[in-house]
């Protein structure tokens, strides 16, 4: 069972692990408006289960298999068992919010009685500010968690049809990136690529799992087939077979100028909490449509 970043336990899961966020009393309300902050060029993160976009910032990757259902955002070389780790190291996490009503008055009823209860619960602490706010169409709000006077956290939630929420220790320079960016997938130019990406991976996986590489090396990109001989290709789909008899996941990918990249996640059926398997896939539009670029499987132990 996939659970919410904020009731983890204070342990390590997986790579690094653990999110506890907590508010306390003492809410006041202003208005909210976000500095403009630069973000042209940058790739973009696309979350395929809750439909949202952010733009990635210089020099962080997107880990979207250490905590299930949320992602986490850090420059590396990172050390880290913990996220408390991550984020003394300016790490960051975002992951949906899951609400039945979407409106305005609903994302803000969250805000109070839900989220800041639930969290302080968490974290002890009375130290908290919030300034609610809007944005690209979309209600927001700001918390700010201190501890015996010192910031802990820093969380921006957004609003609109897919909520969500960023989490760090304060504010940096990355954070403003994808404070500033996220989005619903719906108001974003990958409203008109979702579809097709979505679609590309499910049948270039499925052809994996049937071995069926001669399909797959034929509707690859000239790239992939100059670089990769099939016989290469049938020899990979075969040493990974057990685990393409797997349950393979894909979280979301990253967008950039016509690419896209997603880690899979493999793991036994009805296991799905278990430690992963990971691989890779790469797709580029040619031509108006989505082919394989590269694909990268696990190997059995030896």
């Amino acid at each position: 069972m996939i659970r919410k970043i904020t009731s983890l336990s204070r342990k390590s899961l997986l790579l690094i692990l653990i999110i506890i966020i907590a508010v306390g009393v003492g809410l006041y309300v202003s208005a909210h408006r976000t500095k403009p902050v630069a973000t042209n060029g940058l790739p973009e993160y696309l979350n395929f289960s809750s439909s949202y976009v952010f733009k990635i910032p210089k020099n962080y990757s997107v880990d979207a298999q250490s905590v299930l259902g949320a992602e986490l955002i850090y420059s590396t070389p990172l050390s880290a068992k913990t996220l408390e780790d991550v984020y003394n190291q300016n790490g960051i996490a975002t992951q949906a919010i899951n609400l039945t009503d979407n409106s305005d008055k609903a994302f803000k009823d969250y805000v109070n009685n839900t989220f800041v209860p639930d969290s302080k619960k968490n974290l002890s602490t009375n130290d908290i500010k919030v300034k609610f706010g809007k944005a690209n169409g979309s209600d927001n709000a700001q918390i700010t968690i201190k501890k015996n006077g010192q910031q802990i956290r820093f969380i921006y939630l957004k609003a609109g049809q897919h909520p969500v929420y960023v989490l760090a220790k304060s504010e940096t320079d990355a954070f403003k990136v994808i404070e500033a960016s996220i989005a619903d997938v719906e108001k974003t130019d990958l409203k008109n690529e979702l579809g097709g990406i979505k679609q590309a991976i499910q049948t270039n996986l499925q052809l994996a799992k049937s071995q069926k590489s001669q399909e797959l090396y034929t509707a690859a990109t000239p790239e992939l087939r100059s670089q990769t001989s099939q016989d290469t290709l049938t020899s990979a789909l075969k040493t990974a077979s057990s685990y393409l008899e797997q349950n393979i996941a894909v979280s979301g990918g990253s967008f950039s100028q016509g690419s896209f990249s997603a880690q899979l996640r493999f793991t036994p059926a009805n296991q799905d909490n278990s430690q992963p398997a990971i691989g890779a896939i790469t797709l580029k539009k040619i031509d108006g449509q989505w082919k394989l670029q590269a694909l990268s499987l696990p190997t059995p132990k030896q």
